[in-house]
C-alpha cells in the first residue's frame, strides 16, 4: 500500500463516520422523521452512496470497504444510549417528530329492545 491508498482510506473514514453517526442519531422509522431530518438523511444518503461508488470506480477497493464499515460503525456509535440521549438533549433538531394521539372513533351503540 502506498501513501495515496492510505490517504484515501483515512479520508473515506473521516467522511463516513459522521454520516453514520447522523443516521444513528435520527429516528429509524420514517413516520418519526421531521421534514428537515428527512431532507438531510436523503442528502447524506446520496453523499455516502456516491462516495462508495466513486471509490469503487477509482479501483480503491480498500477505501470503499473502509467507508462502508466507517458508516456502519458511525451508526453503532450514534445508537449508544448515553451518547444518543446526550445528543438529543444537546441538539433538539434530532428529536423525533411529535406524534398527535389518534382519535378513537366511537361505535354507534345498538339499543336493546
Amino acid at each position: 500500500m502506498n501513501a495515496v491508498d492510505i490517504a484515501g482510506i483515512v479520508a473515506s473514514c473521516v467522511v463516513g463516520v459522521p454520516i453514520g453517526v447522523f443516521f444513528g442519531l435520527i429516528p429509524f422509522r420514517k413516520d418519526e422523521l421531521t421534514e428537515e431530518q428527512n431532507k438531510a438523511s436523503q442528502t447524506l444518503g446520496v453523499v455516502g452512496v456516491g462516495l462508495i461508488v466513486v471509490l469503487i470506480l477509482m479501483k480503491q477497493d480498500a477505501a470503499s470497504w473502509a467507508a462502508t464499515f466507517a458508516m456502519l460503525a458511525g451508526v453503532a456509535i450514534g445508537k449508544i444510549p448515553p451518547l444518543h440521549a446526550w445528543a438529543l438533549r444537546r441538539f433538539p433538531w434530532l428529536q423525533p417528530k411529535k406524534q398527535t394521539p389518534a382519535k378513537r372513533v366511537k361505535k354507534a351503540s345498538k339499543k336493546r329492545k
